[in-house]
């Protein structure tokens, strides 16, 4: 068939009836079913994918793609990408191959686009007023007299005047000085409140961390009736973040952290896993910003396991996460900067633990300016 009389079908229409997921089944190796998700062998003939590389997400347009994490940079793209590149056909060809899969025929209505499952909607809990106030209040009680020995707990921490003043960081004197409302954090002794901010600054919800938990949480929240935890907290820098870099931490201090080295950062909040909601968000955030990500994680089991999680949740939105952890055993962010002012420095490759990827690109001196 010549080029004139090739059927002309516009790609959104043949994408639409074409389901990636069955087109990796039929092209390459059955996926496999781990933690991460789903995962398929490389389809290319002349790349000798050992483990299961490829993985598919759906970007933040709405479009299936897919891409193999141990092959070059031309090993992703989108099903007709998959096509051209597996049956070596032209990008054409390959569009009447998925267009004759699907069952579409010239001249005839198109078939129907089969619907696709959807993830159950979780109902989002709107901010109550009364935990604006307790923020407010915080804060306010932070500069205060009263909050003296809280200030000289975040000092110890590493966080200056200015850092704390612009993510509006405050202290809560505990419940006997302090009368809150039912379902705020109970304020069992002195704490330091942590505000979880959204992008552009404003209060979404926020934790309280108990100075002294003794056999309690170190971390209390407010109740669910009172606002949703949105799970991710971003920071505000003292001046303009620079470069291209966004770094992913384990709670709000260690995102604080970042923010005190100038780097853009983010909060993942609660001890449990980053699920797909945060991957997306954070995915959605660096490819608006056109930014890179890197996680610096706990140096323990735990802190491991968390990023392996968010490399393959991220690796479905199409980030290629780095993920680097302190050198000292037990350490977070927060404690290795103090240890080490210079921190940033040490964001070299040989950091890299437990096969996650940790890339030359990633060097301090590139991420901070630094000379």
């Amino acid at each position: 068939m010549t080029r004139d009389q090739r059927p002309r079908w516009r790609i959104d229409d043949v994408l639409a009836r074409t389901d990636l997921g069955q087109l990796l089944d039929e092209l390459a190796v059955p996926a496999t079913h781990q933690f991460r998700g789903r995962r398929w062998h490389c389809p290319l003939p002349d790349h000798d994918d050992q483990h299961p590389s490829v993985t598919m997400h759906t970007d933040h347009r709405g479009h299936e793609r897919w891409r193999c994490w141990s092959g070059d940079g031309s090993h992703r793209g989108d099903a007709i990408d998959l096509v051209a590149l597996t049956q070596r056909v032209p990008r054409g060809d390959a569009v009447d191959w998925l267009a004759r899969r699907a069952g579409m025929i010239p001249d005839q209505p198109l078939p129907p686009v089969r619907r696709k499952a959807r993830p159950a909607v979780q109902r989002i809990v709107p901010l109550n007023p009364a935990v604006v106030e307790y923020a407010t209040a915080c804060e306010r009680i932070l500069w205060s007299g009263g909050g003296s020995a809280v200030r000289d707990w975040l000092h110890g921490r590493g966080f200056d005047d200015e850092l704390l003043r612009a993510n509006h960081v405050g202290a809560d004197p505990g419940r006997e000085l302090f009368h809150r409302r039912r379902g705020l954090p109970y304020g069992e002794t002195v704490g330091a409140v942590f505000p979880a901010l959204d992008p552009a600054g404003r209060l979404r919800y926020l934790q309280t961390r108990y100075l002294d938990p003794g056999d309690g949480p170190k971390y209390d929240n407010p109740a669910a009736a009172l606002g949703s935890n949105p799970r991710v907290a971003w920071t505000r820098s003292i001046e303009p973040a620079g470069g291209d870099l966004l770094v992913v931490c384990e709670g709000i201090p260690d995102a604080l952290t970042a923010a005190a080295a100038g780097l853009r950062s983010v909060g993942v909040l609660g001890s449990q896993a980053p699920d797909h909601s945060v991957a997306t968000r954070i995915a959605s955030y660096a490819d608006q910003h056109e930014l890179r990500v890197i996680a610096v994680i706990d140096n323990d089991p735990a802190g491991r396991a968390w990023g392996e999680r968010l490399t393959g949740l991220l690796a479905e939105q199409g980030i290629d996460l780095s993920v680097f952890e302190p050198p000292c055993a037990g350490t977070d962010l927060n404690g290795w900067a103090l240890r080490e002012p210079g921190w940033t420095i040490r964001l070299t490759p040989e950091t890299e633990r437990c096969g996650m990827a940790v890339t030359p690109a990633n060097r301090a001196t590139e991420l901070t300016d630094m000379p």
